[in-house]
């Protein structure tokens, strides 16, 4: 059985956010995107719905996955998610795909509000803990991240942030021994603004050997990231 490609989307995203990566994704190449409870046509959590830390979203993701091993592709805090799966279920995972993946160490809340998807409330201190002590499989692995300075809303964060950002990224990427790609012509939204270098990203991954050609790369309007 060919491995599924399992599309998790931001804080707050449902699976058809993917639509347009969906739409240049091969034939071929099987694809499963998923709505977490109380998004898109999922139904909400009953109640009391407490706060819900990384492992937890892994542990229902992995209830509603197809059998067979998986490719997981996580954006901003989806990665998380995959990343928690990965550690918790490393002999489903055939793959990893982080796209601007968020860091579990760096939180950006309006004045404190808490951070909450579908209506439930995350769980950050369990969920960096999960973070630290996480066992990651040895599978291919590619880090999009996007370029530097490119921040789709609100107000510009602070340089360091930025810079925290992609350094995290390149600490993730040695973590998993993967190359990272540097989305030159997007912001956060890479799935939205370079779906095609989403799905290179994904055939790499899928061929067994993420290494980026440099001249594609320019073709999809990326770099390689530092090494």
């Amino acid at each position: 059985m060919a491995d599924t490609v399992v599309f998790i989307a931001y804080l707050g995203g449902e699976g058809s956010v993917w639509q347009p990566v969906l739409d240049v994704l091969p034939d071929g190449i099987r694809a499963f995107t998923y709505d977490r409870p109380g998004l898109g046509d999922a139904p909400p959590r009953p109640a009391p719905n407490p706060p819900l830390s990384y492992h937890a979203f892994a542990d229902e993701l992995a209830a509603e996955l197809p059998p067979g091993r998986v490719v997981l592709v996580g954006h901003s805090f989806g990665a998380l998610i995959a990343r928690a799966f990965a550690s918790r279920y490393p002999e489903r995972v055939a793959g990893f795909v982080c796209v601007d993946g968020s860091l579990p160490q760096l939180t950006l809340l309006p004045d404190g509000k808490p951070l909450d998807d579908g209506g439930t409330e995350l769980d950050l201190i369990t969920g960096q803990v999960e973070m630290l002590t996480a066992v990651i499989p040895d599978v291919p692995t590619v880090v999009l991240v996007r370029q530097r300075g490119w921040w789709s809303t609100g107000k510009p964060p602070h340089p360091a942030i930025d810079d925290l950002w992609h350094v995290s990224q390149r600490l993730l990427a040695e973590q998993w021994h993967a190359p990272v790609i540097v989305a030159e012509r997007s912001g956060h939204m890479i799935p939205a603004h370079q779906p095609a270098l989403v799905v290179y990203a994904i055939e790499l991954v899928l061929s067994g050997r993420p290494v980026p050609d440099e001249a594609r790369l320019a073709e999809l309007g990326a770099t390689r990231g530092p090494r």
